[in-house]
């Protein structure tokens, strides 16, 4: 008896601070597995030395420093090509075909979109392979552009680079990779030039008063993490104003949208943070 009113007391402390992060950061820890997040939590704790998930709570409310240790601890970070399957499967179903559908239809053949915080470039050279490839033949009568930007120069220089480690080629069909890359030694490929010429790197802070207007699709996956709720309401306003109504925004899987945002964005695909810029806001 005693052991279970233990584990129901443990469970209900690590709840209340899974609430917490949740309330102040927009992170949804409830998709990760209970054992992985209470091990990954302890480990933090036992670093700091700390015995308890509500004083831990309070640290990471006056330290921002040690929520962004307790992100990187949590998250795998891995970049690879078309990451998420089933999100970029939405993407390609859904997102593209209709951004192209209304292009043709209104005779504005200008396709944009921003990776926003796109570290080494999977994501940037990911969506510009997908682009090239629904639109075909009819990709030279569009002026498609992608948008890639990140604060760290150093991720910034490898994604200009275009050369990647072949581990992160499982991501990419056997299609797109005769397409799109070759063979760049024995154990990296490189990206074409067809794809590379469809994109811009640039530095640039999401918190800046930022020049990007007209954009149809924003992709920001797995930054919002990193970021409080008022620093998620300050880029989520730049989105606001650089997307064109219809245009669409793609966070990460376990990143929650703020019910301000509802106002302007409705949901498209809810399991895969895809949302849609209403026409009228």
């Amino acid at each position: 008896m005693a052991e279970a009113e233990e584990t129901a007391a443990n469970r209900g402390s690590i709840d209340r601070l899974i609430r917490r992060i949740s309330d102040a950061h927009g992170i949804d820890l409830a998709l990760y597995r209970q054992p992985y997040l209470e091990r990954r939590l302890a480990a933090r704790m036992r670093v700091l030395g700390l015995t308890s998930y509500r004083r831990y709570g309070d640290l990471l409310e006056g330290d921002p420093a040690e929520y962004a240790r307790l992100i990187d601890t949590l998250t795998i970070n891995v970049t690879e090509f078309f990451r998420d399957s089933t999100v970029w499967d939405s993407i390609r179903r859904t997102v593209v075909p209709d951004l192209v559908t209304r292009k043709r239809d209104s005779r504005n053949r200008s396709i944009r979109v921003w990776s926003a915080g796109c570290a080494t470039g999977e994501e940037p050279y990911s969506v510009a392979m997908l682009l090239l490839d629904i639109l075909g033949d009819d990709a030279a009568h569009f002026a498609t552009s992608v948008l890639a930007t990140d604060i760290d120069p150093n991720a910034l220089a490898k994604a200009k680079a275009g050369v990647f480690d072949k581990a992160k080629y499982k991501g990419v069909t056997a299609d797109y990779r005769l397409r799109f890359t070759r063979a760049h030694g024995n154990a990296h490929f490189e990206v074409a030039d067809e794809v590379r010429d469809v994109i811009r790197f640039r530095k640039m802070s999401l918190f800046d008063d930022i020049p990007v207007r007209v954009i149809d699709l924003v992709l920001c996956r797995n930054v919002f993490i990193y970021f409080d709720r008022q620093q998620q309401a300050r880029v989520l306003e730049n989105f606001n104003r650089a997307m064109t109504p219809g245009g669409y925004l793609v966070l990460g899987r376990s990143e929650k949208l703020s019910d301000a945002a509802s106002t302007w964005l409705e949901p498209v695909d809810g399991n895969g943070r895809i949302y849609r810029k209403r026409e009228r806001t």
